[in-house]
């Protein structure tokens, strides 16, 4: 049995999220293309796993699939150029490697990086080039309370409130790292956890917005952590804002 260990990135503003889902058309996920084009390599269907399952919406910078076959019928190069052949322009790959059979991109999960980027009301211009990536606001932020905000959430809590899976086994994660910063037009919210919930992250900035917007107190998340109550929590952001960063695995 041979493992393959795929480095990606994709545009997810056209896909359902990466994972085929029941009842969707497979070509609306990048699942679905990345198993289709894969499948007519190999003459037979193919299981393509991803480290993250990223929303609808939602982009990748760097993403980290895998793929087992029977055989070696194919070169970890002569993969790749056919994926780059034939897979669409708004998704690419970076690399394919032989790996261990033991490598389970998900599995074996270290860490996971998300960044969202906000454009400011008050920015010198409307974005152009940015436009699909960024989440316009139309009020002022205050990022001095964001970034009050942004550190209560560091290290280990029960994220419990803070998904749209209320019955989730495991909801004690650990943020490991979460800046807000901001130059002239936009203002960059990046974190990194051990794991993320179903919409962990997108609750994390919506929160974090509306104590920018003075809407809720910092300690709100603190709230939220002691309480499991999503009353505490902000709103879900869109995902057009948000682009997986980084994976890492053990």
């Amino acid at each position: 049995m041979k493992n393959y260990r795929i480095t990606m990135a994709y545009e997810g503003r056209r896909y359902k999220g990466f994972k085929t889902t029941k009842g969707d058309e497979a070509e609306k996920s990048i699942q679905g293309k990345m198993e289709n084009v894969l499948g007519k390599l190999y003459g037979s269907g193919i299981n393509v796993i991803a480290a993250v399952n990223t929303a609808p919406g939602v982009d990748a910078d760097m993403q980290v699939v895998n793929f087992k076959v029977e055989d070696g019928q194919f070169s970890p190069e002569e993969i790749r150029t056919y994926l780059e052949t034939y897979l669409p322009d708004d998704i690419i790959t970076y690399s394919v490697n032989e790996v261990d059979e033991k490598f389970h991109s998900q599995y074996q999960l270290k860490d996971v990086t998300y960044r969202y980027r906000l454009w400011k009301k008050e920015a010198s211009r409307r974005p152009f080039k940015e436009r699909n990536d960024v989440k316009v606001m139309d009020q002022h932020l205050d990022v001095s309370l964001m970034q009050r905000g942004a550190a209560l959430f560091l290290g280990e809590h029960d994220f419990r409130a803070f998904t749209n899976n209320r019955k989730v086994k495991t909801p004690v994660k650990t943020i490991e790292h979460l800046t807000v910063e901001e130059t002239e037009c936009e203002i960059t919210i990046t974190m990194t956890a051990n794991q993320f919930l179903l919409n962990m992250e997108r609750f994390i900035v919506g929160t974090l917005i509306e104590i920018g917007l003075g809407q809720k107190e910092p300690d709100t998340i603190t709230k939220a952590f002691n309480s499991y109550s999503e009353k505490y929590v902000g709103h879900k952001s869109m995902a057009g804002g948000l682009c997986l960063q980084n994976v890492t695995h053990q």
